[in-house]
């Protein structure tokens, strides 16, 4: 051996612990769909207060007879339209709850694709199970509530008892929604369930 080197090689530095960490998304199209919904809900009551009646509603709500007719649209334009405050105000907190969260890990674009097939199936569910009217976000909100429970019972041995406590955390807000849904009027469980 040359200078006093030898063929050995230096022992390998000990291991270390990374965190990864899930990038960092603004809630951009939650805030535009809270937005919107806001909006559609202030043309309501404007119109309410000009014409004497709900013209966005009677354009956009679920109304069987009109899918039937071929006003397709209504299975979309139920999900930005409420019919009174208290409505919009729980739909927009449930969504402002959830979006943050679900458009963080999912992206803007799975997201708003989340959001809009939730919608459209819950109102598709009403459209075959009830013949009453309906509006409002809760078919969207619904799918996202759905969609979460999903994602943390497929990694639910990557969270462990974080995902136990999220599942039974999601069942309850499930169960709780349903429940007032089957026994107080005017509310479309069918669109939830769907």
């Amino acid at each position: 051996p040359q200078s006093g080197l030898t063929s050995e090689t230096p022992p390998a530095p000990p291991p270390q612990m990374v965190r990864v960490s899930a990038p960092s998304v603004r809630p951009v199209v939650t805030y535009v769909l809270i937005a919107l919904c806001i909006l559609m809900y202030l043309g309501q009551f404007a119109s309410q207060a000009y014409y004497g009646f709900d013209l966005l509603a009677v354009l956009g709500m679920k109304v069987n007879d009109g899918i039937l007719a071929g006003q397709i649209w209504r299975l979309l334009t139920p999900m930005f339209l409420h019919g009174s405050l208290v409505h919009i105000a729980f739909n927009m907190y449930a969504l402002y709850s959830l979006g943050r969260s679900i458009e963080s890990s999912y992206g803007h674009f799975r997201f708003t694709l989340l959001f809009l097939v939730g919608g459209v199936a819950g109102n598709v569910a009403s459209f075959a199970l009830t013949p009453e009217n309906s509006l409002g976000s809760s078919t969207a909100i619904f799918g996202l509530l759905a969609a979460e429970a999903v994602f943390f019972y497929q990694n639910r041995e990557l969270f462990a008892r974080q995902s136990s406590r999220a599942l039974s955390n999601i069942a309850s807000i499930a169960a709780v929604n349903l429940i007032i849904g089957f026994t107080a009027a005017n509310i479309d469980n069918w669109g939830h369930i769907g």
